[in-house]
């Protein structure tokens, strides 16, 4: 059962998120959801901002959402929306950010290892960040986030063949362009 649900269970329907929910909410999903809009967006500061955006969204909106509904996809969606329009306007004027990977994984004692690891990781998130907006937020939610293709598709709004097609084609894309690096590596 879901945070949101579990705050709802027993909620006539149609009563709103209380300010303690919300507070409970937002103390939950503030993590995850910043590092969701970090892998997107690859700028902590766009990322807070979004990501507090999302959350003063779910406020405003409190009142749409019913009994029982997963604020948490409502959450992610808003968000992802957001980071795609982020991208879009970003667009062509501002070159890919790096972005440091190291801030969610455990470092590794060995230098050797650590250098490798962070080559490769600057290139695949180069990799990522040419591609376009949508083709990254569904290769992040599936591949990095761990949704499935129906939890995706929900959040992206978006068909689950939708999701499919964008998952094959941003694959492809990172694959051809890390290859030739991958291989000269060898």
């Amino acid at each position: 059962m879901s945070l949101f649900n579990s705050l709802f269970r027993d909620k006539p329907r149609g009563q709103v998120l209380t300010e303690r929910e919300f507070s409970e909410l937002l103390e939950r999903q503030q993590r995850p959801l910043l590092s969701l809009a970090l892998r997107l967006v690859g700028n902590w500061e766009d990322a807070k901002d979004l990501a507090q955006t999302a959350f003063v969204r779910l406020w405003q909106h409190r009142q749409r959402l019913e009994a029982g509904r997963d604020a948490a996809h409502y959450l992610h969606r808003v968000l992802v929306n957001l980071c795609i329009d982020h991208l879009r306007r970003r667009g062509q004027h501002e070159p890919p950010l790096a972005f440091d990977e190291t801030l969610f994984v455990q470092a590794d004692s060995n230098p050797q290892r650590q250098l490798e690891d962070s080559e490769t990781q600057n290139r695949l998130w180069q990799c990522l960040n040419a591609l376009p907006p949508k083709q990254k937020a569904t290769l992040i939610l599936r591949e990095v986030e761990g949704y499935s293709v129906a939890e995706t598709a929900e959040i992206l709004s978006c068909s689950q063949n939708s999701v499919l097609g964008n998952l094959h084609l941003a694959r492809k894309k990172v694959k051809e362009k890390m290859q030739p690096w991958l291989a000269a590596q060898e």
